[in-house]
């Protein structure tokens, strides 16, 4: 029986180390760095991988019972671990905080350049698993792929400034196709320019005339763009745009955007002549804009090699002469738009013309500005000066008010144009 006992034991023996054996070989085959610490972090089982990513020199050997600080230490210590140099201690310190509160997988940048991707888990009885995993081809290809994307982003941002925003837009979002097409819509054309511009630039050294009329687009484009317009195209100091494609907000708010955006474009000429007067360009540039809502063609135009996104018909002709008869720093608009916008805009209408290349005579309608705009603006009166203070809000007032107010500043009107001796 005791004999017996014996072999049991033996067998038993042997089947535990054949089971460790089989453990080591499967840990030994993994791709990954595996190690096992104990409750009191000192290492049980390692793999050679393990070994091989901690340590670039392969001849250190990792003993079982190592403490895992004194193997992490040895490490930082032979350059192999790129977040440790010049900071040994402290990193050390993070190291060990993080391996005994383990939580995400995080990464390592080796000294070698490589990347390790580390993961550790607390297991039953207290000890450690770790799994070092070598990402090195992983971060390669992502590094590689941020610079291509990088490299697009930046060719895509030039492309994108010989294109309108909404078409650029409308193309990387593939809401619209790159191909010869067009459609009927019902849009609000805008022509806009500089009244006298030759005459006025003749003198102008092209340095100069360059510089100007970069600015004053750039200045127009960014108004225009702030208000939802398509640009069309540039032709000298003449600009083309249109609202209603390939973004729209409906006839009606196509139509008031754009009136908006010429009355806002006359304001910042205004503020733009100051600047120029001031650099030397005498006589202030002027601009004339013209405005006529209807049905174009729009679309791409040309051929499959090279396309142009623009608008044909009728209705560009004639905003085109508008913005012709306009006169300088004034808005000019068709019937057509004066129907969309006439509830919020003021205009005072100026008959009917004739044109060349336009058969029939049409109606015309000068810009004012908001009515919004027009009625704060009479909506109160004030003054304060050193030895004057007026406040007045004649919309209140009722007739008798009128008149003794009248009454009181046509007495202080002639105090104020009599001389003292």
């Amino acid at each position: 029986f005791r004999d017996t006992a014996v072999e049991v034991e033996e067998k038993n023996l042997r089947e535990v180390a054949e089971a460790r054996q089989r453990l080591i070989d499967a840990i030994e085959s993994i791709s990954e760095g595996f190690a096992l610490y104990d409750a009191e972090d000192r290492l049980v089982l390692s793999n050679s991988r393990y070994r091989e990513l901690l340590y670039s020199d392969l001849a250190i050997e990792l003993t079982p019972g190592t403490a895992f600080e004194s193997i992490i230490r040895r490490s930082a210590e032979r350059g192999y671990i790129r977040d440790a140099e010049g900071r040994l201690e402290e990193w050390v310190a993070e190291r060990l905080s993080r391996h005994r509160n383990p939580d995400e997988p995080w990464l390592q940048r080796r000294g070698d350049g490589r990347w390790v991707m580390i993961s550790e888990r607390r297991i039953t009885g207290g000890g450690t698993v770790a799994v070092y995993s070598d990402i090195t081809e992983l971060k390669q290809r992502e590094e590689n792929l941020a610079e291509k994307s990088a490299a697009l982003e930046a060719l895509s941002s030039k492309l994108a400034k010989y294109l309108a925003p909404q078409v650029y837009n409308s193309i990387f979002t593939g809401r619209q196709d790159v191909r010869i097409a067009s459609q009927r819509k019902k849009l609000t054309i805008c022509f806009s320019d500089i009244a006298g511009f030759t005459e006025t630039t003749d003198k102008m050294e092209s340095e100069v005339l360059t510089q100007l009329l970069n600015h004053y687009l750039t200045e127009m484009s960014k108004i225009a763009s702030d208000h939802g317009a398509t640009i069309d195209k540039y032709v000298g100091d003449a600009i083309l745009m249109f609202f209603g494609d390939p973004e729209t907000r409906g006839v009606k708010e196509d139509a008031f955007a754009c009136v908006q955006m010429a009355l806002a474009m006359q304001t910042r000429m205004s503020e733009l002549a100051e600047i120029w007067r001031d650099i030397g360009i005498e006589t202030p540039l002027r601009c004339r804009i013209g405005i006529h809502t209807d049905y174009c063609t729009v679309g791409n135009f040309g051929s499959e090699d090279r396309m142009d996104y623009t608008i044909i018909g009728g209705a560009v002709n004639l905003a085109s002469r508008l913005e012709q008869e306009a006169q300088p720093g004034t808005v000019l608009i068709s019937y057509e738009t004066f129907a969309q916008v006439k509830d919020m805009i003021d205009c005072d209408e100026l008959g009917h013309i004739h044109v060349k290349g336009i058969a029939y005579p049409f109606a015309t309608y000068r810009v004012i500005d908001l009515k919004a705009n027009l009625v704060a603006a009479h909506r109160a009166v004030r003054t304060e000066l050193p030895h004057l203070r007026l406040e007045a809000e004649p919309e209140l007032m009722s007739a008798d008010e009128r008149d003794q107010a009248a009454t009181a500043l046509r007495d202080v009107l002639d105090q104020l144009c009599h001389k003292p001796r």
